[in-house]
């Protein structure tokens, strides 16, 4: 009854592939499942996918060279399984392009579509119409099978930067720490075992220490604590990523060894 006496939400947010900063995937059951709770509580879903296209499946990278045997995973979006007008979906080029182009797209009903186009008008008016031209030229030299390489080329790309990193932290943090194999996206959210708060050692340790990491605390509303951290290897060469997490392997047991002294 307490429920029932309450408003009920309109809208249900989800990032489905590789959520920032858990790095988490939802399986194309769970999507089913969500969409049918969505229709029988009549909810809108925005579906925010920037990483789609970075969507690399949790087995290992094949090795260099043998990129022929890569098979992408196949999946289904919330908006191609929508049959009642109740998925906005939003895609990213800053992920699949470059993070500077600062341009995406949305999906959906024609009547939310305009309703976004009138607030667009008397806001942002438009993205930078240099950065429409350049994905313009890029698509129309590309063609869909040469963006369908690129992107597979991406997804390798990534692939191989989080086994890189699921490797440094199996080597330098198996015993103080815990986190999941990301299947999409950039992020390895890790959970520090005995420290119950990152944000001091997070954002002055290690950042002494030269190494930059997100404390959980960024990502929950409030000022909470949290035991995790997020690392991001998008851009970070494997012998960084390595170099990275042993810091923050010294880091840990340095506080954990003061703790036990004190």
């Amino acid at each position: 009854e307490e429920m029932e006496s309450k408003e009920k939400p309109k809208v249900l947010y989800v990032i489905p592939t590789g959520q920032n900063p858990s790095g988490s995937t939802l399986t194309i059951e769970r999507k089913r499942e969500i969409y049918k709770l969505a229709c029988e509580h009549d909810l809108i879903i925005l579906e925010d996918d920037p990483y789609f296209f970075l969507n690399y499946g949790r087995d290992r990278a094949p090795p260099i060279g043998e990129d022929d045997s890569y098979v992408a995973p196949q999946t289904e979006s919330f908006w191609s399984m929508d049959v009642e007008g109740r998925v906005l979906r939003f895609d990213s080029f800053s992920k699949i392009i470059t993070p500077g182009i600062r341009m995406a797209f949305v999906t959906g009903p024609a009547p939310l579509i305009q309703r976004i186009v009138w607030h667009t008008q008397s806001t942002t008016l438009h993205p930078s119409g240099l950065s429409q031209m350049v994905v313009l030229r890029l698509f129309t030299h590309w063609g869909e099978e040469g963006f369908r390489k690129h992107v597979r080329r991406t997804q390798l790309f990534y692939k191989r930067r989080r086994d890189a990193a699921i490797e440094s932290a199996n080597r330098h943090l198996h015993d103080i720490a815990e986190w999941g194999v990301p299947e999409a996206g950039m992020f390895l959210w890790i959970k520090l075992k005995d420290i119950p708060d990152t944000e001091e050692l997070i954002t002055q340790k290690a950042v002494a220490a030269k190494v930059l990491f997100v404390p959980g605390s960024a990502f929950f509303l409030g000022s909470g604590k949290s035991s995790y951290l997020r690392a991001a290897f998008s851009t970070v060469p494997s012998e960084q990523i390595d170099i990275a997490l042993q810091r923050l392997s010294k880091l840990v047991r340095d506080e954990l060894s003061s703790r036990i002294r004190t």
